[in-house]
Formats: C-alpha cells, sequence, structure tokens
C-alpha cells in the first residue's frame, strides 16, 4: 500500500484553479475506515463521490437471496460512487465495502456538478472521469460476456498486477463470476 495525493493535490495537478479548489475543501470530508467496513449500504441515499486516498474497497452487489457479486475494486486513488443515487436521487444499487484500513475523502456531487457547469477544467476532468468509467464498465461487459473464465482471470492479472495479491482468492472468485474450487482449478492449470 502506498499513500497517494489527497483529491485536492489530485485536482491541483489536473489543473483546477485555487478559488474553485477553495470551494471544494470547504465541502470537503475525510475518514478512515477499518479493513471490513461499510463505507456505503446498497439502498442507502449517497450523494457524495468518493475519493481513495489509502486502501483497497470492493463494490459489492447483493441479491435479495443473499448471493454476492463484486461489480469491481477500487484501489488507491480511484474514484467510486452511485450515479443511481447521485443523478437519480435512489438509492445505491451497490455497496462499497474496505478490504484494507481506508482512507476516504468525499465531496457533493452537485456541487462537482454545479462547478463543471461554470469551470471548463472542472468539466473536462469530469469528462475523464465518466469516460473512464464508461471504459471500465464495457470491458467488463465484454469479459463476462466473450472470455472463459480462465481468459478472465489472465486478463485480471495483467490489468491488475498491483492489487491482485491484496484480493482473497474467494473475492477474486467472485469478480470473475466462479467458485472459489474452479479458480484453483484454473490455477493449477496454469502452473503447468
Amino acid at each position: 500500500m502506498t499513500a497517494q495525493f489527497s483529491l485536492l493535490e489530485r485536482l491541483r495537478e489536473g489543473g483546477i484553479c485555487e478559488k474553485t479548489l477553495s470551494e471544494i475543501a470547504d465541502s470537503l470530508h475525510e475518514k478512515t475506515y477499518e479493513r471490513g467496513s461499510t463505507i456505503l449500504r446498497q439502498g442507502d441515499l449517497a450523494p457524495n463521490i468518493f475519493f481513495l486516498q489509502r486502501g483497497l474497497a470492493k463494490l459489492v452487489y447483493l441479491t435479495a437471496e443473499g448471493k454476492e457479486f463484486i461489480k469491481s475494486f477500487i484501489d488507491e486513488g480511484d474514484f467510486m460512487g452511485s450515479l443511481v443515487s447521485q443523478i437519480e436521487g435512489g438509492g445505491s444499487t451497490f455497496s462499497i465495502i474496505c478490504l484494507e484500513t481506508s482512507h476516504v475523502e468525499s465531496v457533493p456531487y452537485t456541487l462537482l456538478d454545479r462547478l463543471a457547469q461554470q469551470d471548463s477544467t472542472v468539466l473536462r476532468l469530469f469528462n475523464i472521469l465518466f469516460r473512464n468509467l464508461a471504459l471500465k464498465k464495457e470491458h467488463r461487459e465484454h469479459d463476462f460476456l466473450c472470455l472463459s473464465p480462465e481468459e478472465r482471470y489472465r486478463k485480471f492479472l495483467t490489468a491488475m498486477p498491483r492489487i491482485s495479491g491484496r484480493i482473497s482468492q474467494s473475492d477474486i472468485a467472485l469478480y470473475l463470476g466462479i467458485t472459489p474450487v474452479a479458480l484453483s482449478r484454473i490455477k493449477s492449470r496454469m502452473r503447468i
């Protein structure tokens, strides 16, 4: 685990002016969560964008029957939040759970949205954030629909080498949409 820039440092690096940074700083909240803590519960209102300064988290869907699906893993320096809650005002469709002790910063989505309408630099950064989110989602959908479990695992190792060793085998299996036993078999075949 390595220390990352704070949200304000990251925005400053992106070219946001000091006046806008000051306005964001006035609404910024910081909190440290222990491993296993829930940052956001599925169904809760979540009007903020979260920035994971340090730590590791997973975004999890839970069915009515109690079955868990991992949407994605969030590493240090990444953003997370529920667009359904931020844009539509509904409850979050997923939970955010810490896999490690995590330091999280948050700001209201409405503030960033308003600033994006006033400042082209904020708008540009918002567009980059949404573009990256859309690309991540498209790759994830493709992988589930077109790749075998072994291909998904190989791609996971290639795409996320920094965090693959920090995630339990059961969580990796859930992320890949397979059982831990199937993951063990894949890993055994890959060693041959």
